[in-house]
């Protein structure tokens, strides 16, 4: 689980950083990235109901959060970040997800 102070928490955040943010497309996931004025990096992940239910939902934010604990230390510092699940994500495996966030953080030149 991430701390809290690395969590995106409230709806007015994740509409701020989807208007304001750039948007870097995958094949299993959208990133979103917004700078923000603190020292550190935030995180959200967005899933839908199309992704799958509820077993499936959650194994993949499980997968994505430790993705993100993995590869937070690398990753300039300084920026709020949302993952948007894409449909398909639920016949991903963990090797597939870690590829494809770290190609969108590349393309986002973090």
């Amino acid at each position: 689980m991430l701390g809290r102070e690395f969590r995106i928490t409230t709806t007015q955040d994740y509409n701020n950083i989807y208007r304001d943010g750039e948007k870097f497309p995958g094949k299993y996931l959208i990133l979103y990235v917004a700078k923000n004025q603190l020292g550190h990096n935030r995180y959200g992940i967005v899933t839908s109901h199309k992704v799958g239910k509820a077993v499936v939902r959650n194994r993949i934010k499980r997968r994505l959060r430790a993705l993100v604990r993995k590869m937070d230390p690398a990753i300039k510092p300084g920026h709020d970040m949302v993952l948007v699940v894409r449909h398909h994500a639920g016949a991903a495996d963990y090797q597939q997800l870690e590829k494809d966030l770290s190609m969108v953080i590349r393309k986002a030149k973090l």
